[in-house]
């Protein structure tokens, strides 16, 4: 019928504007494996240049990611969940800038691509998965009480960052020990009462287990603990201001001589404001932070922090989560990545 021959011949004008990885590579003049190399995300060591050309040549050619004379192959993809609360402006915060690059890199490594959102709970992390060419996630800040429960519901793997210990897969850090190294730091510099700045988020893992680790440090070398030297900063910066500023006044170089801060961004902001009070860092009180991104360089002084390293957390969330995928034995499910101690110039020598 006139139709049957319409769509016959339909289906031979694609067959006939189909085109292969050697007919693409030699009208681009690169190499057959270069084009494949970029069909299968393998393009860490490429040019931006050299992949944007290919990809817009794939897409003019209609190539979906595969030889369209075998059968047709979907873009494998990963979630990237950023559990943060009310948490704002997610991705300009450093460690999360750093982790989402570095989760994109590897798995690009992997031929898999990453869709990432900030999730209000439970269900719109299980309902990204059960889209077809989902094929798993992985999950920062999510409360530790409830991943293993997300866990058995998600019918695909979930590798956590920063969620405690349990019945799941979770990548996070020696907070307690690095805190704890942190403050006998600032005891064997001669301080002996010494405040500590916390946030508001009571389910934050990291947050308690820091600041459990500076209470550890207090009960070994015998130091008393005073409640009120626990402040909890809230996320309105302007409230979070008003906190030091109080403290400033109140106690900073008076009765604490000593502030660790559970984060770079609290320890640089109150660096400033402790100045405008006509406090000093650190010839009136000494000021240390946690994790050792560019708020820590940026301070003036450059602030002693204890170091962690996002591109670990997301290489081994990576590499759980592949094997996972592959079906391969895993032996630990947490692990916990090392600190460091980096001393600079905010903390002075009370001797």
């Amino acid at each position: 019928s006139e139709l049957s021959g319409l769509h016959e011949s339909q289906i031979e004008g694609e067959r006939q504007s189909m085109i292969t990885i050697k007919e693409l590579a030699k009208e681009l003049g690169v190499s057959p494996t270069t084009v494949s190399n970029v069909i299968n995300g393998r393009t860490r060591k490429m040019s931006p240049e050299t992949r944007k050309r290919i990809e817009i040549a794939l897409v003019e050619h209609h190539y979906m990611m595969e030889n369209r004379r075998e059968h047709q192959k979907e873009i494998r993809l990963i979630a990237l969940d950023f559990c943060l609360g009310e948490k704002k402006n997610v991705l300009t915060d450093p460690f999360c800038g750093v982790l989402m690059e570095a989760v994109i890199e590897n798995l690009r490594e992997c031929g898999r691509y990453v869709v990432s959102d900030s999730p209000s709970g439970e269900d719109a992390i299980l309902g990204k998965l059960e889209a077809r060419n989902i094929e798993g996630a992985i999950v920062l800040g999510y409360d530790p009480e409830k991943c293993e429960e997300l866990t058995r519901r998600a019918a695909k793997p979930i590798v956590f960052i920063d969620s405690g210990d349990g019945n799941y897969d979770n990548i996070g850090l020696q907070d307690r020990e690095g805190a704890a190294q942190m403050t006998e730091y600032l005891i064997r510099q001669g301080h002996q009462r010494i405040a500590f700045f916390t946030d508001y988020k009571e389910n934050s893992i990291c947050n308690r287990m820091r600041m459990e680790g500076w209470l550890e440090a207090l009960r070994l070398r015998k130091l008393p603990f005073f409640q009120e030297d626990v402040y909890a900063l809230p996320l309105d910066r302007h409230l979070r201001s008003e906190i030091i500023r109080q403290f400033a006044r109140e106690k900073a170089g008076k009765v604490c001589t000593a502030a660790f801060f559970v984060n770079d961004l609290f320890a640089n902001e109150a660096v400033g404001i402790l100045s405008s009070q006509g406090v000093r860092v650190p010839e009136d009180l000494s000021v240390a932070g946690f994790d050792d991104n560019i708020y820590a360089r940026l301070s003036n002084p450059m602030l002693t922090t204890v170091r962690q390293h996002p591109e670990e957390k997301a290489y081994e969330a990576v590499k759980l989560l592949m094997k996972r995928l592959r079906g391969e034995p895993v032996p630990v499910r947490s692990i916990h990545l090392p600190t460091e101690l980096i001393v600079r110039e905010s903390v002075k020598n009370m001797g």
